[in-house]
């Protein structure tokens, strides 16, 4: 009779070291995914949201000097490198997109962002999100559906992305 409770016990015992391991492992898998989505979205909500007073101010005084240290203060950090970095400058989507909305006198703020890992042995997720704006003098509230894919690396970082705003941009000064 002992020898069957010793042998429950040790199968009792392995049973729960098994599904201890199996959380952990859920749990890690989920938190990395989660630090990837948490730098997505920050990367989103800067480049997205606003003008804020301080790109105003740096917009209205014409230092181009200002505007490049601001989009390092508000960018950089999100990307694995400098080559990935100056991309993102390059193609407009760091503080050009919200100096266009200053420019036609809009307002700009992301609400739901939706996220979808891609299958891909590489850690890329697509996204959705709403883009409400206005421009300052109305009451009106419009939504613009934005989409793109980020790419990031294992340290959470962004290689590469794609911010997918169409004729959007161009159809503010409309």
């Amino acid at each position: 009779m002992k020898k069957q409770t010793y042998k429950l016990f040790v199968i009792a015992l392995f049973t729960l070291m098994l599904l201890l391991i199996a959380g952990c492992t859920g749990n890690a898998e989920q938190e990395t995914q989660d630090e990837n989505i948490e730098t997505i979205e920050s990367l989103l909500q800067n480049a997205l949201t606003g003008p804020n007073d301080e790109l105003k101010k740096i917009f209205n005084s014409g230092e181009i000097g200002d505007l490049v240290q601001y989009d390092k203060d508000h960018f950089e950090d999100y990307f694995a490198n400098e080559a990935s970095y100056m991309e993102f400058v390059n193609n407009n989507n760091s503080s050009g997109i919200l100096i266009e909305a200053l420019k036609n006198d809009y307002n700009f703020k992301v609400e739901n962002i939706e996220y979808e890992k891609t299958e891909s042995d590489e850690i890329i997720y697509d996204f959705t999100l709403e883009l409400h704006y206005q421009k300052e003098s109305s009451e009106s509230l419009e939504v613009e559906t934005v989409s793109g894919q980020a790419n990031l690396n294992e340290e959470h970082k962004i290689e590469d992305i794609l911010i997918r705003l169409g004729d959007f941009l161009g159809s503010l000064s409309n």
